[in-house]
């Protein structure tokens, strides 16, 4: 233990050994809050604490993973007693055990948000209402909201929406079904009207720690206090300045107020950064400091100042894209940085969509997470759909989806004839059962059914012989899943395929630590994170937003996109103050990933819902108030530019004519060489026409009298000129 403790910094250490009564650890980015945490667990079980008593909460299963393999290396089986989990999980795991308490069954499913929002369609359809009137989506953001901030019952819009809200509580009740939300309200309710259960938990946990305490909501908090005993040993860690969920009910206010609410709270600040360089830590100081709703603290290092950052000005969206993948190759070509060790980070996935492009042009790897998630692609939400019928005899809303797929004959008005059944309170097979024998259906409806009901016998009987993987593979041998995907797209069955074998790898990996039930899996399956997505160790450059991005680190990060209206969003513009200073913060977070290098980019146009919408650049970069604080020689600014600079160029040029298989050493030569047709161009060089002033040299083409290039003229557009006769002065 005590070679532990010497690798800490006294801050750290001290935050460590302070296990009794409430503490409250301000943990700046990258300044080893995960190290402190798993040490400090560590630490107890040295001082004789049970692993059983301790209780550890996080945001993500790769957090909670992650401090569960070091507490494991470093103490060995006595980790297999310890509590390392998500809130979701936690309550999930609790649930399954108490729910009874609520005269409801243990063998509930979880509702990930498209079932979520599905069951809302079918309630909004039910109401005779339109949906257009009444968006799902929408509807099901705001519910959730509520829900977040404490209020199972709270109030929408209008007594319509209200209705809705009511009865889709009720058609989850109906369905044996929670969403995410559900789960930490009940867990509450329990904890809260039955005392035998809440002292039987809280004798269990006398030791219990929460991370990324800025990100929790009210409920959470709640859930938290309800846990903790007479002795208050809780250890809270986060950082106010990254708190960015604000908009789905997280309360900053939690880690602001710790110390108020909690007397004889011990405060420990980590403000030594173990992550990036002073450089990047300058400019990110600066930047939070414009917040007021924090606590004073200054981020520092014994890294160095390192790279300076830089920003790029850019004319269009095209170029910021064409800018940020030709730097990445080159830092990987020359340098030899390997593509993982690149994050393109964004407001919304909405602004992806031309660095994909971009980089399928080079053929440059990338992988995008916080897209579609791997549980919701549609070959995994169809199979998992018959799991859960199966776990889950009462799920309408996977049944009608597995009645589906593939094909039965079984559309709406033979589902709404069915659903007569469930409504009058038969679960699935019930259901099925009456329905063949009042011959409710008809034709190929009647025949899809049967055959369906037969299937859902023989799944019931696998789920209590076999492993989840063996089941699956049953599953999909019996409906030849693979010739049913191969007839649906030729186009993306491939991919298709290789999902549904990463399903079943999944499966097997999970069985191989301890998951034995297809409901376990589904528990699983359903809490994954954006962050479960990311594989570090694969080749491909990481394009993600800014939320996805939490809690990672790169080598070297671009954030892009930073125009007012973008970063910061526009809603934030027009919202109150508040709503700025967590945008600053999510900037604050995007720069504080990066390790080594820092690049910043904006567009000065770029379209937006089909229009070109010029844009000024975000308040972020720089504020004026604050630059002073920042060293010069710390930030660079490039540009304006329409490909980028010189060395930029010319890899570009170079990347297109491989591809032609053209000699690129040829090329070069043209571009280095000059003759008596005109001055000696190259990308990049500046020049000046008569007519239409000072511009940037773009592309040079030809040789001789017939070499042409292309000029960027601010405000007068690009224009190609033959060099001969353009009368163009280098300058």
């Amino acid at each position: 233990m005590q070679d532990q403790l010497d690798q800490l910094n006294p801050q750290q250490r001290a935050a460590v050994e302070a296990t009794e009564g409430p503490v409250l650890v301000v943990a700046g980015a990258g300044s080893g809050k995960t190290k402190v945490i798993t040490t400090r667990i560590m630490y107890l079980i040295h001082k004789g604490i049970s692993p059983y008593q301790i209780l550890a909460m996080t945001f993500t299963n790769k957090a909670a993973q992650e401090m569960r393999e070091r507490i494991e290396r470093a103490v060995g089986k006595d980790a297999r007693d310890l509590t390392i989990t998500t809130f979701h999980s936690f309550c999930a795991m609790f649930l399954r055990r108490e729910i009874n308490y609520l005269d409801r069954d243990s063998n509930f499913v979880i509702y990930d948000t498209s079932d979520q929002t599905s069951c809302l369609k079918r309630v909004i359809r039910n109401m005779d209402l339109e949906e257009k009137n009444y968006p799902a989506q929408r509807l099901r953001s705001r519910i959730s909201y509520l829900k977040n901030a404490g209020d199972l019952g709270g109030e929408l819009n209008n007594p319509v929406e209200q209705q809705i809200y009511k009865n889709y509580q009720d058609e989850l009740l109906a369905q044996n079904a929670l969403d995410f939300d559900d789960l930490l309200h009940l867990t509450c309710q329990i904890l809260e009207r039955w005392s035998e259960v809440q002292q039987r938990y809280r004798h269990r946990f006398e030791y219990i720690m929460v991370d990324e305490y800025q990100d929790t909501n009210q409920i959470q908090s709640k859930l938290i206090n309800l846990l903790l005993n007479e002795q208050h040993n809780l250890c809270v860690v986060g950082d106010e300045d990254q708190s960015i969920y604000g908009w789905r009910g997280a309360d900053i206010t939690n880690i602001l107020h710790f110390d108020t609410f909690y007397r004889g709270t011990q405060v420990f600040k980590l403000e030594q950064n173990y992550r990036s360089t002073q450089s990047i830590l300058d400019y990110a100081n600066a930047v939070i400091n414009l917040n007021k709703l924090r606590k004073p603290k200054k981020l520092w290092t014994e890294s160095g100042e390192g790279l300076p950052i830089i920003i790029n000005d850019e004319y269009t969206a095209t170029n910021e894209a064409e800018t940020i993948i030709q730097q990445i190759r080159s830092l990987n070509r020359n340098d030899k940085l390997p593509f993982n060790h690149f994050a393109i980070l964004f407001r919304s996935n909405a602004l992806s969509r031309l660095l994909e492009e971009t980089a399928r042009r080079y053929r440059v790897p990338y992988q995008l997470i916080g897209g579609l998630k791997f549980y919701d692609r549609k070959e995994i939400k169809d199979l998992l759909s018959y799991m859960r019928i199966v776990v889950n005899p009462r799920d309408w809303t996977s049944f009608v989806r597995a009645l589906g797929v593939p094909s039965r004959g079984i559309g709406a008005k033979s589902q709404d004839k069915l659903y007569v059944y469930f409504e009058e309170g038969s679960n699935i097979p019930d259901l099925m059962d009456r329905a063949i024998k009042d011959k409710a259906l008809s034709g190929k409806g009647f025949k899809g059914l049967q055959v369906f009901n037969e299937l859902y016998r023989d799944m019931v009987t696998w789920s209590q012989n076999e492993t989840p993987s063996n089941w699956l593979k049953k599953l999909v041998d019996r409906l030849e899943y693979k010739e049913y995907l191969e007839k649906l797209d030729t186009t993306t069955v491939d991919s298709r395929l290789d999902n549904l074998q990463e399903l079943m790898a999944s499966m097997v990996e999970q069985e191989a630590k301890g998951v034995e039930t297809l409901s376990q899996f589904m528990d699983f399956s359903a809490l994954v994170s954006d962050q479960d997505d990311l594989n570090p160790d694969e080749p491909r450059v990481n394009m993600m937003t800014v939320h996805a991005a939490k809690g990672l680190e790169f080598d070297t990060v671009f954030v892009m996109g930073l125009e007012d209206g973008v970063f910061p969003n526009q809603r934030a513009l027009d919202d109150n103050p508040n709503s700025i200073e967590e945008e600053r913060r999510l900037f604050y977070v995007a720069v504080t990933r990066a390790k080594q290098r820092l690049f910043l980019s904006y567009a000065r146009s770029r379209q937006t819902f089909g229009k070109i919408v010029r844009n000024h650049k975000s308040r972020f970069l720089l504020p004026p108030k604050v630059s002073a604080e920042v060293p010069a020689a710390a930030v660079k600014s490039t540009g304006p530019s329409p490909w980028g600079d010189k060395q930029t160029q010319q890899q570009r040029l170079t990347a297109q004519m491989e591809r032609l298989g053209i000699d690129t050493g040829k090329i070069k030569r043209s571009l280095a060489g000059g003759d008596e047709s005109g001055p000696s161009l190259e990308p990049g060089d500046r020049v000046e026409h008569a007519s239409f002033g000072q511009g940037t040299v773009s592309v040079v083409m030809g040789q001789g009298a017939q070499r042409k290039v292309s000029v960027h003229f601010p405000g007068k557009g690009i224009r190609t000129l033959l060099v001969a006769k353009a009368g163009l002065k280098k300058i």
